[in-house]
């Protein structure tokens, strides 16, 4: 482990105080922003001064360097964020398919032992059509106006909430679109980062289908705009975080709550071809921020081993000092936190669910194994000596490549969870297609 720079994260957890009784137990804040790579964060290495407020955030808590999604795009991966379970157990894989009610939310957890749960979330996937609401007595779904370049209504509607005063000890989830697609941001944001461009890359959504469909194309130049547009979003983004942040101390809140910042996925500008998410399961998609700050996190502590958003839940409850569901796939890792030997070692993580199926992943230690479930090919790849993935090299490490290929073959066919459908009405139907989301 090593001490250092800001620490930047896209899941903002809340958890303070203590681990005895209800009394004494800290609140939870979680913040969760969608499509947040953690490379655009300072925290992370990005030069830019894309995030100042989450940087500051990081230094007083604990940054995971390498932090992976289980899967590549919203509905299961915040399944799983919300319930310490994979994609192929929580059985929320396709738009088509709800939370079961058999599967324990650690909102509905938290609420058995005393909590008071909150949420507003700002898309369709992460609401009570797909059963994420389940265990929260207050929870809103904020829908976006018009104007895509406009903050949302979360920030909003959180501090209305922060500052009445919610009942204690509670967890509130915040849930953020805004660093989605489309890219853009206000003025101010965007004369921050955006430099001279000659091209017609604008960063609306229906080009990045079209080129997402092969129907337009992009080149570096045009990814290189796209970036620009997208870290604008994102500065504008860390705004409304630092302001919630300050509220937080404002009200007294910091010394009594723990918070976690994460996201669900990244984001593609054509690192191997593609753009968006959702399909691939390249590092860009798959690496996450996850930053924890509160009682019981040293300040300025990065931890360099990997971990999962299915280790949120757990190490959250562990904190508040509530018992563990049963079973979980995530583990606690407040270990990890005081500079100690790497209990988990040994752990594969895998990539599920990507969308209409297209693509799964399993990482051992350095290397990480994809699958293309099209061409029925599978290419290892070694992030240490390649962290771009560019070098296919099962051919150089065969044992390695044999051995996960098994575990992924073993987890398809042993491991399968049927979620109960969801019929969605067609109004909901074009909300997703709006969001990029191509349904049939």
């Amino acid at each position: 482990m090593k001490r250092p720079p800001p620490v930047v994260l896209l899941l903002v957890l809340v958890l303070g105080g203590a681990c005895g009784s209800q009394e004494s137990r800290p609140n939870l804040l979680l913040i969760s922003i969608d499509t947040l790579r953690a490379d655009v964060l300072g925290c992370y290495g990005n030069p830019r001064p894309a995030s100042p407020a989450i940087d500051a955030f990081a230094r007083q808590g604990a940054l995971f360097e390498v932090a992976v999604a289980p899967s590549p795009w919203t509905l299961p991966s915040h399944a799983s964020l919300l319930t310490g379970l994979y994609p192929l157990r929580h059985g929320a894989t396709t738009f088509r398919r709800k939370l079961p009610t058999r599967i324990p939310t650690w909102a509905g957890w938290l609420r058995r032992h005393g909590f008071f749960t909150a949420a507003v979330t700002n898309t369709l996937y992460v609401s009570r059509r797909f059963g994420l609401h389940r265990g929260f007595e207050r929870f809103v779904y904020v829908r976006d106006g018009p104007d895509e370049r406009q903050p949302s209504d979360v920030e909003a509607r959180a501090t209305e909430w922060l500052s009445e005063g919610l009942p204690e000890p509670f967890f509130l989830f915040l849930h953020f679109f805004d660093a989605h697609a489309s890219y853009g941001a206000q003025p101010t944001f965007e004369s921050m980062f955006v430099g001279p461009y000659d091209g017609d890359a604008d960063g609306s959504l229906e080009q990045l289908l079209q080129a997402s469909e092969g129907d337009r194309e992009f080149d570096a130049e045009d990814a290189r705009h796209l970036i620009d547009l997208y870290t604008a979003g994102v500065r504008q983004m860390d705004e409304g975080i630092g302001r919630l942040l300050t509220l937080l101390e404002q009200l007294g809140h910091v010394d009594d709550t723990i918070v976690i910042l994460t996201s669900d996925h990244g984001e593609e500008f054509l690192e191997h071809g593609e753009v968006l998410h959702a399909h691939t399961q390249y590092e860009e998609v798959l690496r996450v921020p996850l930053i924890i700050r509160g009682p019981g996190v040293p300040a300025g502590v990065r931890v360099s081993q990997t971990v999962s958003l299915v280790d949120v839940m757990t190490t959250a409850l562990a904190l508040a000092g509530v018992p563990l569901p049963s079973d979980p796939d995530g583990v606690d890792l407040s270990p990890l936190l005081g500079g100690g030997a790497d209990p988990f070692e040994d752990r594969f993580f895998f990539g599920e669910a990507s969308f209409k199926n297209t693509t799964s992943s399993v990482r051992y230690r350095n290397f990480k194994l994809i699958h293309d479930h099209g061409s029925d090919t599978y290419a290892l790849y070694d992030l240490e000596a390649d962290p771009g993935e560019h070098h296919d090299v099962k051919g150089d490490h065969r044992e390695m490549a044999g051995l996960l290929q098994r575990r992924l073959e073993q987890r398809r066919s042993g491991i399968r969870h049927e979620a109960p459908r969801t019929a969605l009405e067609p109004e909901e139907l074009e909300q997703l297609r709006a969001l990029g989301y191509l349904v049939e």
